[in-house]
């Protein structure tokens, strides 16, 4: 049975060594030690007298003399931990590195494993856990701590211990550069500050020796190893699991009140009635667990403008009214503000003022211009000026003349006819004229450049109705407009569901002729490339297409694929349905709303405690987060290696006959598949990847069923049973239920056949069950 330990006797020895005299330095060991300090005193199963670390040890005697001592004070659990260099002596033996340790003799220098063993040996503790992130190498490489010997075997020789270590008997450990924790300690430490999302109550060390394989395996790192000399150990919680969710095993809501009438975290019954209101603004904090899915999206576009610079990539972000999406380009922007500039548009707020293009060119104009300094926007704002008046030509050119002649006879009738320096009257006359004419010049200028530089609404529409070709001087303005941009330029367009449909309609093609008409060089100049990010409900932007087009819907749908969505397929290369809510994510949700915290009673509370060294670089919350940083980079660098592109593509050739011969469809499962893949695994969703990319198929190939059944999945027994098709989906998607090449897809024996648990975790609805490898990692 799956217990913590027990603080009166246990004991946790935390050994590290990152600076050396001789050998590389691994600064992010400091880290390690002090947060994992920190996690396990936050545990429960530790006192905080009960945890010692011991940091850059310089000789094998200081760590003789405290390690055995806190030995033999254990008497239920005995917790080991190393961190630094391994080297391996010349007779095999495995040696942990010192401060002073030298490559030469390091069975001198260094910590033997075998006395490391014969402490762990007499301990009278009843389990004993032994954790190792090291590798055994005559020298650190870059961001690798060496090479391990095949000697790993003798680990857990000792009866009662449990054996974690970080690699493979062949294999490397990792330590990332500038990472605030090495790979395998970071991991461990954001699993039990985090917890593992659909495991038990408690992290044992066999459901976290699990995910740590299966994390540092689909990485591309070493996976950790594992020994249990008698069974004991795995069972043992090394801290309670804060992503626990009981409803998700025992299908029975958990309980809002004690049986005293109190409601979570201690709070009086009359305390919980004093509900405050909750604003409706887009939040900037990430309550939803949409974080993952903002670092993925931005990690694609700074991708696709480093390989493809000159390729703009538009993206449609999927969802219903106020499921999240304004929230979700707050925090995307906050991931791609050092990358790109961003230029937030409102469509609901500009659809009633004026065309779409004038909108969104004033838009991007008016943030191009506060990137500059401020003495600098009025060169800005002028050299657009002239820009436009060339593009205008002849009638700018024209009313120009007009007003200058009309402000040079006016000046000439009140200009005093024998000006002298001596009469004032005759003075006053002249400056009078003077200014006449200036302001006559002024005001005709202002006017000219409203009606036909596009200055106002009503010059916007003059220039549509007066321009041979006017799409064509408006897509050269906006390339204009985004090389003046000092970094590249991301539009995040907002609220485009809340307009009407010819408005939609034209905001979108509108889109598609500045942005996706870019790329190509145009009289000897490469055009700037733009992304666009629109969030926005599907279902309104499609049935938007389909009413300003009725006519043709009969002649070119799909079953399953109607006119709207063939409208969207060639606009977006991209389209991301808004993650689905958990179960843990909704009470996390409605806990942040209801102001619930969890508070202990103030004698629980432990006393303030001092790190075990001193933090220049924040605390254990920050470098989590900047570890889960570096974290998504190597996901998705991982995600998109060769091979997985291959197992998307091997995957894509068995349903070849059921994609047809559309090539946009293939391009479009590929980005699908790539993208919802690591969105996923960093959700720590475990889903196989064969089950994932069936799902990316009917997403692509079937949209219509795919919304149905991403609502409704017990839907999918309809497809896999025809006979039950009429129960299950309704009359206008009945004919692409009963479609054959559907079936095939959803009954395939490779990653199916797709149940309605499988279609949740695509989703990110449900987590799966932690430990169990769900495919391939």
């Amino acid at each position: 049975m799956a217990r913590l330990p027990d603080p009166r006797g246990s004991q946790a020895v935390l050994i590290g060594c990152g600076h050396y005299t001789e050998l590389t330095p691994l600064p992010a060991i400091d880290n390690n030690l002090a947060d994992l300090r920190e996690v396990l005193w936050e545990s429960g199963g530790f006192r905080p007298e009960g945890v010692t670390v011991m940091s850059d040890p310089r000789h094998a005697s200081e760590v003789g003399l405290a390690l055995p001592e806190r030995s033999e004070r254990a008497t239920d659990v005995l917790v080991v931990y190393y961190a630094g260099h391994g080297l391996v002596g010349d007779d095999g033996e495995v040696y942990l590195a010192l401060r002073d340790t030298t490559e030469r003799e390091p069975d001198i220098t260094s910590l033997s494993f075998e006395s490391l063993r014969v402490t762990l040996r007499r301990s009278p503790a009843r389990t004993r856990v032994l954790i190792l992130d090291c590798c055994f190498s005559g020298r650190a490489l870059g961001g690798l701590m060496g090479v391990p010997s095949s000697g790993l075997a003798a680990l857990s020789e000792v009866s009662g211990t449990f054996t974690l270590v970080s690699s493979t008997a062949t294999a490397l450990s990792i330590a990332r550069p500038d990472e605030p924790y090495t790979a395998f300690t970071g991991e461990l430490i954001r699993l039990l500050k985090h917890g593992v999302p659909g495991a038990d109550e408690l992290l044992t060390l066999q459901v976290i020796a699990a995910e740590l394989r299966r994390i540092m395996g689909a990485l591309g790192y070493p996976e950790p190893q594992t020994r249990d000399e008698d069974g004991v150990g795995a069972l043992l919680g090394l801290a309670p699991n804060p992503a626990y969710d009981p409803t998700a095993t025992s299908g029975v809501p958990a309980p809002t009140r004690g049986e005293s009438g109190t409601a979570p975290g201690g709070a009086e019954a009359d305390d919980v009635e004093d509900v405050e209101w909750a604003p409706d603004a887009p939040a900037t904090k990430d309550l939803l667990q949409r974080g993952p899915t903002a670092k993925v999206l931005a990690l694609r576009l700074v991708e696709t403008r480093l390989t493809q610079p000159d390729t703009s990539f538009l993206v449609h972000l999927d969802g219903p009214w106020g499921s999240g999406k304004s929230s979700l380009l707050n925090l995307l922007e906050a991931q791609v503000d050092d990358h790109f500039l961003v230029v937030r548009f409102d469509a609901w707020q500009q659809s009633r003022l004026a065309p779409a293009w004038w909108s969104l060119l004033t838009c991007l104009r008016q943030r191009v211009a506060r990137a500059r300094p401020r003495w600098l926007r009025p060169f800005v704002r002028l050299r657009e000026s002239v820009a436009r008046a060339r593009r205008t030509g002849a009638p700018y050119a024209v009313a120009f003349v007009l007003v200058a002649l009309v402000a040079a006879v006016l000046g000439y009738l009140i200009w005093p006819e024998k000006p002298g320096l001596l009469g004032w009257e005759k003075q006053v006359k002249a400056a009078t004229a003077l200014l006449a004419a200036l302001g006559t010049l002024g005001a005709g200028a202002m006017l000219a450049a409203r009606l036909l530089l596009w200055d106002s609404v009503r010059g916007a529409r003059l220039f549509e109705q007066t321009q041979a070709n006017p799409m064509a001087d408006i897509a050269a303005h906006f390339q204009w407009l985004l090389r003046r941009a000092e970094k590249p330029v991301v539009l995040f367009i907002d609220d485009l569901d809340r307009c009407d449909q010819a408005y939609v309609v034209e905001f979108l093609d509108m889109i598609q002729t500045l942005v996706r008409a870019m790329g190509s060089p145009r009289g000897g100049r490469t055009q700037c490339a733009a992304h666009v990010v629109v969030a926005a409900d599907g279902a309104w932007l499609r049935r938007s297409y389909e009413v300003a087009h009725a006519s043709f819907a009969d002649c070119v749908a799909e079953p399953g694929r109607p006119l709207g969505h063939l409208f969207l397929d060639k606009l977006f290369q991209l389209s991301l349905p808004i993650p689905a809510l958990s179960a843990p994510t909704r009470t996390a949700f409605l806990d942040e709303m209801l102001r619930v915290v969890d508070a202990r009673p103030e004698e629980e509370v432990p006393p303030p405690r001092e790190p075990a060294r001193p933090r220049v670089d924040g605390d254990v919350v920050e470098r989590l987060r900047r570890f889960e940083e570096g974290r998504a980079q190597a996901v998705y660098a991982a995600m998109q290696r060769v091979s997985e592109r291959r197992r998307a593509e091997h995957t894509l050739r068995k349903f070849v006959p059921v994609l047809g011969d559309n090539p946009r469809a293939v391009k479009k499962f590929l980005n699908t598949y790539s993208v919802l893949r690591p969105i996923r695994f960093l959700e720590g969703i475990h889903v196989d990847p064969d089950a994932l990319a069936l799902w990316s198929l009917i997403c692509v190939r079937w949209p219509d069923v795919a919304d149905h059944l991403a609502a409704c999945p017990e839907a999918v027994e309809g497809i896999a049973r025809p006979l039950w098709v009429s129960d299950h989906f309704p009359g206008p998607l009945r004919p692409a239920a009963e479609s054959p090449e559907l079936r095939a897809v959803v009954t395939s024996s490779d990653g199916g056949p797709l149940t309605p648990e499988l279609i949740r975790q695509c989703r990110g609805a449900h987590r799966g069950p932690a430990g169990h490898r769900s495919g391939r990692p």
